[in-house]
């Protein structure tokens, strides 16, 4: 089949940009909790864009990959095609659950128990002809204190498919039953089901902070960020402020100033879109001042209830403490690099302000937040705005992943 590999890196080794198209072996169904799912979308993330420019704060992780090389890819939406004996059962299961309200499922599982749906030969033609899937990639291992807890999301011992374990960018790939995720046909679009990995992070921030009925700062208006202002506006947030920092070259925006009427196709349009009801691009001269004077103007000198940070940029971790208010909450998803100076008697004791870091989605309370917010418009939302910027075939990847980086692009999505 064909697949994107990146090769592990190897001690000081030099670790080359870029990624290689290869035939490859196809994976089988080898242990018993095996699903085979062939992959009909992928999402490119900016992990993947990482590991592309073989950036050095992914290179610690990579290392601990089981191959030479790794399939990457960790976004997408796929069809069952084969199941392992213990796979197969805990899909029978979920199908005696959907059978109660779901007039095809029920028809097809009758009165037979999970075992009996499990036994019959016709199990994954009918799973593979009703249902998509996607699945939880965050691989955990289910009997650390945080797996116990349930806290899966921060299992100590997480292997991530796409990263430590082959993933998507491929034709085919193999994941445990327990991490799989069932959409009914029609359910969700197959195009937004193939980045509900990527949105599942946003949605968790916006968990971690709990924005209804909040104003709401997100600091950083790539994917994530609009995702993040999307979700938070469906969340019900009552004020939404967001920035971004554009480039003097960048494609995406022309030249202007905060709350321009002249924005036209750009991430800034796609937010308000979303739900913002400020933009501040902090490349403009004297943006910084207008996104704090609009905030204090608008909190009557308090600051924000929340700060949703999505860039990954120092530079914004200060501009968060500047505008979140006393007892505020600071969510954290993007990845900087280096290290960031803070005064926490100032910034952060005497304020009584809680920063929360976040990784990957809580296990599966995310990814039902997700299905719930995504049936209830939040699909279409995104859709309609063209959330969705690219679709190429797996070969042209290198041309999503120079979209991403010249910010041509918004989500990318790939065909095997």
């Amino acid at each position: 089949m064909r697949a994107i590999v990146k090769p592990r890196p190897i001690g000081d080794d030099a670790w080359p940009e870029g990624l290689t198209l290869e035939q490859i072996d196809e994976p089988q169904v080898e242990h018993p909790e095996d699903v085979k799912i062939r992959v009909v979308a992928a999402g490119i993330c900016g992990t993947d864009v990482g590991i592309y420019r073989s950036r050095k704060a992914l290179r610690a992780t990579m290392s601990r990959a089981q191959s030479e090389r790794v399939v990457i890819g960790h976004e997408f939406c796929g069809i069952p095609i084969d199941a392992g004996a213990h796979a197969c059962l805990r899909i029978a299961r979920i199908l005696g659950h959907l059978a109660t309200h779901d007039a095809v499922v029920g028809d097809y599982v009758k009165n037979r128990s999970p075992e009996q749906v499990s036994d019959d030969p016709a199990l994954m033609s009918f799973v593979g002809e009703n249902f998509y899937c996607s699945a939880e990639m965050h691989v955990t291992c289910g009997w650390c204190r945080q797996c116990r807890m349930g806290e899966r999301h921060v299992c100590q011992y997480t292997r991530i498919k796409g990263v430590h374990e082959d993933g998507v960018f491929a034709e085919f790939v193999v994941v445990r039953a327990f991490n799989l995720v069932l959409f009914r046909r029609g359910e969700i679009p197959v195009d937004v089901i193939a980045f509900m990995d990527a949105l599942g992070n946003a949605v968790h921030t916006v968990q971690e902070v709990n924005v209804t009925g909040k104003s709401v700062a997100v600091l950083g208006s790539g994917v994530q960020g609009l995702m993040a202002t999307a979700v938070a506006r469906h969340s019900g947030a009552s004020e939404i402020y967001v920035t971004d920092f554009t480039p003097p070259s960048s494609p995406s925006f022309p030249s202007s100033t905060h709350d321009s009427d002249h924005i036209d196709q750009t991430l800034f349009k796609l937010a308000r879109s979303f739900g913002a009801n400020h933009c501040f691009d902090l490349a403009q001269p004297g943006a910084r001042d207008a996104l704090i004077s609009a905030v204090m103007e608008e909190t009557d000198g308090t600051g924000v209830d929340a700060v949703l940070e999505m860039s990954g940029n120092y530079s914004a971790y200060r501009n968060g403490l500047d505008i979140v208010r006393m007892g505020g909450t600071i969510g954290l998803l993007g990845l900087p690099e280096g290290e960031f100076g803070i005064d926490f008697a100032r910034d952060v004791i005497f304020r009584g302000i809680t920063i929360k870091g976040v990784i990957g989605r809580r296990v599966f309370e995310t990814w039902e937040v997700m299905r719930n917010l995504l049936k209830s418009g939040l699909a279409e939302e995104l859709l309609g705005a063209g959330f969705v910027s690219h679709h190429l075939d797996l070969e042209d990847y290198e041309k999503g992943m120079n979209a991403i980086l010249n910010r041509e692009a918004i989500k990318v999505i790939l065909k095997p």
